[in-house]
């Protein structure tokens, strides 16, 4: 039987300290996030924030006391579809979403709706962060909860589910945008900005796209040709002021 293809692990920076790295150098003056969980990405904002998870199972009493260290906190405790079905980020947080962290369900399909739903609220230069989009091996895609036993043990608890497919959709069906893809552990960060509003290209071919991406196969496509064609950048590209900058501004 052929082996599965089995990548070794990122060497860069981790995708927290890059979100940290973003915080510190584009400052920006609100945070919105969906997927919070723990709460160790939510306590790295100190702008006006708007966290959405249905459970918040925030981790000691260390990171409550860091997550609520913001001038504004709205946290949701509903699903990302329920959120946006009632409630507009930009309208609460009186201007465009500037910086968004998308962790939620690890399906492809319900983050290309957190992607269109979080868009529409954002301005052209914003940033929106992917999570979990470059995974090392196939077994931690699949699309129901450590359902595969990894190759690596050391991956015993990884779950990235098959966010994969949107990202790859994403930079075929919008060219227009501008990707930043990382090599952060333990499986990588998207940072997209260049953004359109307005654009409906997504929402309009919604079905037809996830269609698409449920057709894909990672086996098939190949681990590494799937790191390939996203074309990854270290993170060391992006450690100062200066080289965040010329990449990212609010």
């Amino acid at each position: 039987m052929e082996q599965p293809e089995l990548l070794p692990d990122f060497t860069g920076a981790t995708y927290l300290t890059v979100l940290e790295r973003l915080h510190a150098v584009l400052r920006p003056r609100n945070y919105f996030e969906v997927g919070t969980f723990d709460g160790t990405s939510l306590a790295l904002a100190r702008c006006a924030s708007i966290a959405v998870d249905p459970g918040f199972p925030f981790a000691d009493m260390t990171t409550v006391g860091r997550v609520i260290d913001k001038p504004q906190l709205m946290m949701f405790r509903m699903t990302s579809d329920a959120f946006f079905a009632a409630h507009n980020p930009a309208t609460l947080f009186g201007g465009p979403v500037q910086f968004a962290f998308l962790d939620g369900m690890h399906r492809c399909e319900f983050l290309l709706r957190d992607f269109i739903n979080t868009e529409r609220h954002c301005a052209r230069n914003s940033v929106i962060a992917l999570h979990d989009c470059l995974p090392l091996e196939e077994p931690i895609t699949d699309r129901a909860y450590l359902a595969k036993v990894p190759v690596a043990p050391w991956r015993a608890w990884w779950w990235a589910g098959d966010v994969w497919r949107t990202a790859r959709l994403l930079r075929r069906v919008r060219p227009d945008l501008s990707f930043t893809v990382l090599n952060a552990p333990p499986t990588g960060l998207v940072l997209i900005t260049n953004l359109d509003p307005g654009s409906t290209v997504l929402a309009d071919g919604y079905d037809a796209h996830v269609r698409a991406m449920l057709s894909w196969s990672l086996n098939d496509i190949g681990v590494s040709n799937h790191l390939a064609e996203v074309e990854i950048e270290s993170t060391e590209a992006y450690v100062n002021e200066e080289q965040i900058g010329s990449r990212f501004w609010l």
